[in-house]
Order: structure tokens, then C-alpha cells, then sequence
């Protein structure tokens, strides 16, 4: 899988466009692996984000990531709230 731009472009060529991007990578990120393209990276080495709090969930090009920050439930409320209004400010 690659991103270019909007599209995200899939193992079998499939392509699909999105307006944003959103990591859900679960409790210990490995996307630093395999996040690739033309992107900034977003992730430091260790699969965390590279932005510090309170704007870590923000990377670039319409890419985010949510529940990165090590502060539980309340962490990932807070990411997803954030990303959502920047997706929703980025829209109109």
C-alpha cells in the first residue's frame, strides 16, 4: 500500500481517493514501517508520533493519527475530536 496525494493505492493496484487519513494503528504502531510515499513521516522510529502534545495527532497532508499519545480512552477522545474538527475546518 502507498498514499499519493489523496488517493491511497492498495497491494492489487486498487485505488481509492480520500479526504483525509486516519491511523488507527491499535496499541503499539508499526505504520513507521510501512508508511511510505511522498509523505513527510509522521511517526518517529519507535512507531510514535513525531509532533509533541497537543499536536501530535496532526501530520502532514491530511495524514493524522489518533491514540498515540499515551493517555488512555481520554487520549484517544481528545485525538479523535481534534481530527475531526481539522477535517471538518480543512472541508469548508
Amino acid at each position: 500500500m502507498r498514499i499519493e496525494n489523496k488517493k491511497v493505492i492498495f497491494g492489487n493496484n486498487t485505488q481509492k481517493e480520500f479526504d483525509a487519513i486516519v491511523f488507527a494503528t491499535g496499541y503499539r504502531s508499526v505504520a513507521n514501517k510501512w508508511l511510505k510515499g511522498n509523505y513527510k513521516y509522521v511517526l518517529n522510529e519507535d512507531g510514535m508520533p513525531k509532533n509533541e502534545f497537543p499536536k501530535h495527532w496532526k501530520g502532514d497532508n491530511g495524514l493524522y493519527c489518533a491514540g498515540l499519545a499515551r493517555r488512555g480512552l481520554f487520549g484517544v477522545q481528545f485525538d479523535a475530536e481534534a481530527i475531526a474538527d481539522d477535517i471538518n475546518r480543512n472541508l469548508h
